[in-house]
Formats: structure tokens, sequence, C-alpha cells
């Protein structure tokens, strides 16, 4: 499902699953050309569960968001954000909006994934769109994020490795995921 917001906090905060956030710059690029292209097609295939979220104006979205994301403490956010990892997709089982306390998302499992390296690798974004939309409507997938099940995660997230570098505490992911698959893949070699 796809919705265009003025704010994250217009956003429903409950009903989903997931919620994918895109976060972009004012300007139109390549990048911005693939997100209107694709933005419609992947609420589609998101389905019923997972909401796909971008502004409505993309600068004041971001900032809303960003807002709440300081708010809730446990969102990381660098000072350089914007300029380095912009645009970018937020997935998360739940939005800063809904957390009434600070440090409230403690638990939340939160991933950042800038397009800008990821539309490098193919000059595409819709591959890496397919294989996101497949491990987040895997059970397996969220298996293995809950109870950091390493043979799991190799299966159904090592596929990210291909794509971006993931940091420790960057908007509230707590584990360096991309180490952690090198790691299981290098063991099992």
């Amino acid at each position: 499902m796809t919705m265009c917001a003025s704010k994250i906090g217009t956003v429903p905060t409950i009903g989903f699953d997931w919620y994918i956030v895109l976060l972009e710059g004012p300007f139109g690029d390549a990048i911005r050309e693939q997100i209107d292209k694709y933005f419609m097609t992947l609420g589609k295939e998101a389905g019923p569960d997972i909401l796909v979220v971008r502004g409505y104006d993309a600068t004041a979205f971001r900032d809303s968001f960003e807002s709440a994301a300081l708010y809730s403490r446990s969102f990381d956010v660098p000072d350089d954000w914007k300029s380095t990892f912009l645009p970018a997709i937020v997935v998360t089982d739940a939005l800063p909006t809904a957390i009434k306390t600070p440090n409230g998302l403690d638990q939340a499992k939160v991933m950042i994934f800038p397009l800008r390296e990821i539309y490098k690798k193919h000059n595409d974004i819709s591959i890496f769109f397919g294989k996101l939309l497949a491990a987040l409507h895997s059970n397996k997938a969220s298996y293995a994020l809950d109870r950091l099940d390493e043979s799991e995660i190799e299966r159904e997230w090592s596929w990210m490795r291909e794509y971006v570098e993931m940091k420790p505490g960057f908007f509230g992911f707590k584990f360096d995921l991309g180490k952690m698959i090198a790691g299981i893949l290098a063991k099992a070699r």
C-alpha cells in the first residue's frame, strides 16, 4: 500500500507489519526518477501489511521524520545524514511518531538504506526493492531479525551485502548486519 504524507505525524501508526519510508531531497535526479517510476508498483507489491510512504513535499516530510526520530532518542541521527545518505529508505516495524515516550523505540527494527549507493550498483533500484519486499514478506527473515539467528540471517538477509554496509546504531539498527553476515559466510567456508 502507498501513501503520500505531508508529515510523518499523519501516517497511521497501527495496522501495518512494516513501513518503508522514503526520505528524499528537494531536487530531481536519476534516483528521484526511479522512485517516481516504481513508487506505485512498490506499494502494490508490498501488499496490505506494508505501508510505503513518501512526502508530498519531500523536504517538509523529511524534516518531520527527523524531528520525530530525534524525539524518540533511539534513532541515532548523524549531523550530516541529509547530505550523506539522501535519498534513502527507512524500513521499520514502528514509526517514531507511534512512541509517546523518549527511548520508546528500543525494541523496534529499524534499517536505513541509502539509495544513491544502491543505484550506483545497477543504475536501477527496482532489483533492490524486489529483494527487500521478498525479505519483508518472509516469516523466516523476520524471525532471523527477532532472534539474531546467524544461520537464518545468512539465508534470508545476505543479499543486502551487495547493496549497503550497515552501521551499528545508525537509525536504531543496533548491530552491524553486513559484518555479521560476512563473518557467518567466512566461517562457513
